[in-house]
């Protein structure tokens, strides 16, 4: 049996609902290699500290689980199997695979291939050149390339199944993976009675909230750890998600390349860009700002609000940073961009 070594902290705040007032009971573990932040709200009469934790545990077991099932960096993980046997014709997949799979296929085709799972050899490569300091060259981001055709993986929602064809090519989950994991969390929450919490793996981040309620949310100001904009998001029953490079790139010839890969040049981004999603849960919001890190501003636009969701899209110029927001975005912001 797994065991969670948790630091608890109990905090209580001012809002009061009908229910009198409610406590935020917070747990912290690291999980798919991140930092993971539990956070329960109960009132007196709801939870106490001791179901929390029961809660909390369960949780953690939960998603323990799933990245067990979708994790790349797992080499026992069900998704490193699926990997290993690309080539070799049909594999049978778990109902959860499944899924995630067939969420990322209907994005690759609206995003006509710049969002793309079977990133994977691409990936792997700029992986290996960050630990390196090596710099890939064409002729291997071209080998690579040849190998990120989704449109080429069967996946078979009748029988379960999947065929991915060619030997050498690899799906990499880690686009939207965090968000979906964490979107599980929160439901598992809900079903136990759980309504008022927040779930925040690697800064993917779901809420709920019941009325009137809200959580308070940093956003990231480009480039820079640990320091937030002068603004900040107040969320109920919503997901969050922000993609950037500021702990992930390599610099090679005094050029910056994004640990996101555009699949439709084979590189790492490079203009300094952050983009905030803010969709209705959390694979969504997950997905979306990667897809929308390497979409231009105007597609970027275009494809959020075809899930109703809501971008912030920061783009570091030499001598200034340049905000580009959907309509719907100062909607959830505490104070508004100008």
């Amino acid at each position: 049996m797994n065991k969670f070594l948790l630091l608890i902290i109990i905090i209580c705040f001012n809002a009061v609902t009908v229910n009198g007032q409610y406590k935020k009971y917070t747990f912290y573990a690291d999980k798919m290699g991140s930092p993971l932040k539990i956070i329960i709200g109960a009132g007196t009469t709801q939870l106490d500290s001791v179901r929390s934790t029961q809660l909390s545990q369960e949780v953690l077991f939960l998603i323990d689980s799933l990245n067990h099932i979708l994790s790349d960096y797992d080499s026992t993980s069900e998704l490193s199997k699926i990997n290993l046997h690309a080539g070799k014709g049909l594999q049978p997949i778990s109902p959860i695979l499944e899924e995630i799979l067939v969420i990322a296929k209907k994005a690759f085709y609206q995003t006509n291939g710049a969002y793309n799972v079977a990133v994977g050899p691409l990936s792997v490569l700029w992986r290996n050149a960050r630990q390196s300091k090596l710099f890939p060259n064409e002729s291997q981001i071209k080998v690579a390339k040849a190998l990120i055709q989704f449109d080429q993986i069967d996946i078979d929602t009748m029988h379960h199944q999947i065929n991915i064809p060619k030997a050498g090519m690899k799906l990499d989950l880690g686009s939207l993976g965090k968000g979906f994991i964490a979107q599980k969390a929160l439901n598992y929450l809900k079903n136990k009675g759980v309504e008022y919490a927040m779930v925040d793996a690697g800064g993917k981040i779901v809420t709920m909230a019941p009325n009137k309620m809200f959580w308070t949310i940093g956003i990231n100001q480009i480039r820079a750890q640990n320091k937030a904009i002068n603004k900040t998001l107040k969320l109920s029953n919503h997901a969050v998600a922000t993609s950037g490079d500021v702990y992930q790139f390599f610099i090679f010839n005094g050029r910056r390349y994004s640990h996101i890969i555009n699949p439709l040049t084979g590189y790492g981004m490079e203009t300094p860009k952050n983009v905030t999603v803010i969709a209705r849960e959390g694979t969504t919001a997950d997905w979306l700002s990667t897809a929308c890190s390497v979409l231009s501003i105007k597609e970027a636009l275009q494809l959020v609000k075809q899930y109703d969701a809501a971008i912030l899209i920061a783009v570091q110029n030499k001598k200034s940073i340049d905000y580009y927001s959907s309509k719907n975005f100062n909607a959830y912001l505490n104070e508004y961009f100008n």
